[in-house]
């Protein structure tokens, strides 16, 4: 497990750190059972999926906090798959679940259409859909996409300091 204090290192500045195991991973790619478990690079923001994990789930707790009215909180990667956050606990869902991956399908590539967008317009700040029944947010968060759920009578306006809120309180930790 790498400490979060430890220096960095890129893949080919690291060593083999198992005493059982002093292979250098530069010289042998080529690594025997038991020296697989050599140090990870990781970005500049990550320290271990655990970690990161807690980092997500914690937004989506903050998103959930803003207002009462904030249904769901879901964190997607560049693929649309989810890795954190979920409906609120006691609130059900308006879609069937069979539905809920041809939801989430259609908003990511329509985001990722929008992007395409990005050097005519600028940077894309956020995607506000209002329906009868519920709201729906989206923006980025570094690489990840944050996909909120709202009651219709979450306004735009509060939509967007929502956004704000949560890309100025974590924007240090996405660099």
């Amino acid at each position: 497990m790498i400490q979060p204090v430890r220096t960095l290192q890129s893949p080919s500045q690291t060593q083999s750190t198992i005493p059982s195991c002093n292979v250098n991973y530069h010289r042998h790619r080529r690594l025997s059972s038991r020296c697989l478990a050599r140090p990870l690079y990781l970005g500049p923001h990550q320290f271990s999926g655990r970690m990161l994990q807690i980092q997500w789930d914690k937004i989506c707790t903050e998103i959930f906090k803003f207002d009462r009215r904030v249904r769901s909180a879901i964190i997607l990667d560049k693929s649309g798959r989810q890795i954190a956050g979920g409906m609120k606990k006691g609130i059900p869902s308006l879609e069937p679940q069979s539905e809920d991956i041809r939801l989430i399908a259609g908003i990511t590539i329509q985001i990722n259409n929008d992007l395409t967008w990005d050097r005519y317009f600028g940077k894309l700040q956020f995607t506000y859909e209002k329906r009868e029944r519920i709201n729906i947010m989206t923006f980025y968060l570094g690489d990840k996409l944050v996909l909120a759920s709202m009651e219709p009578d979450f306004t735009l306006q509060q939509a967007q300091d929502l956004r704000n809120q949560i890309v100025t309180n974590h924007a240090q930790e996405m660099r």
